[in-house]
């Protein structure tokens, strides 16, 4: 068993080098396809970096599973399951250890050149997220949290907000597209709590929207349709920053389910009641 401080050496070590990699091709995003609609976008660098770090970690670790966005694609397209989320179920605790990666989390920010980017990692034995890494390399920014030591934006401790209610509060969120239905998701909940909060953003990249949390940047942060590399180091970060982490009707949190909530803790209930007000019938 790694303890915390190789945990935490490894996790970072595979961010920077992933981080390195965005910046190299930042600017500059080329192969840029569709994969289940025009809005669910892949680039050539999404799949070299994942790639690199996947071959990278196996090296390092052998024996070790790596879970990442393209290979829940790949996975998809040659058959090997029927749905993104059928592949995912799949991926679930195939080993002892797994590494959650995605090399580029805000690709439609990337391929537009916005800089709210970010290679995000994370580590678990038996299910459970043991750490993890976010480094946007455009803001120099390296999010990192062990479980049960805390959570850091460059070395520096984190700690969430103190807001205590939805009218003092900055928010976030993302809509996702429901290629199925032909329509966005989330608006109906975005409507809702922006009557209610002062005000809420939508970042394009949900592991730095999570430690935007942890950093006390913003009071809360929710998403319905996920996939659990966007997830385990940000809620992570969340958590060990002394937030709150739940799914979107106020159960427990699972970085294999898609949906999630996550806050500073004092403002979490009232977030959860009213999104599950506004989301009744979804």
């Amino acid at each position: 068993m790694l303890d915390a401080e190789s945990l935490r050496n490894a996790v970072v070590d595979v961010a920077l080098r992933g981080g390195e990699m965005l910046r190299h091709h930042f600017g500059a995003a080329r192969g840029v396809r569709a994969k289940t609609s025009r809005y669910d976008l892949v680039t050539e660098a999404d799949e070299a970096i994942e790639a690199e770090l996947a071959r990278y970690i196996q090296r390092q670790f052998p024996g070790h599973a790596v879970v990442g966005e393209e290979d829940i694609s790949r996975r998809v397209l040659s058959g090997q399951a029927g749905s993104r989320e059928g592949a995912v179920a799949q991926a679930a605790g195939e080993r002892e250890w797994e590494w959650l990666i995605d090399p580029i989390d805000g690709t439609t920010n990337f391929i537009h050149g916005l800089p709210i980017v970010a290679t995000s990692v994370a580590v678990m034995y038996r299910n459970e997220v043991l750490a993890g890494a976010v480094f946007n390399p455009m803001q120099d920014e390296l999010y990192v949290a062990v479980r049960r030591h805390g959570a850091a934006l460059n070395g520096r401790p984190l700690r969430v907000s103190a807001e205590d209610e939805l009218a003092q509060s900055l928010l976030a969120t993302g809509f996702q597209y429901d290629a199925v239905e032909g329509k966005r998701v989330n608006l109906d909940l975005f409507r809702a709590v922006l009557a209610e909060a002062r005000n809420v953003r939508a970042i394009g990249s949900a592991a730095l929207s999570l430690c935007y949390v942890g950093a006390g940047r913003l009071s809360g942060f929710w998403e319905l349709r996920l996939g659990p590399w966007d997830l385990a180091a940000g809620t992570l970060v969340v958590r060990e920053a002394g937030g709150r982490v739940t799914r979107l009707d106020g159960g427990a949190f699972d970085v294999w389910q898609p949906s999630v909530v996550a806050t500073n803790g004092r403002i979490h209930d009232a977030l959860v009641t009213l999104l599950k007000e506004a989301g009744r019938g979804l």
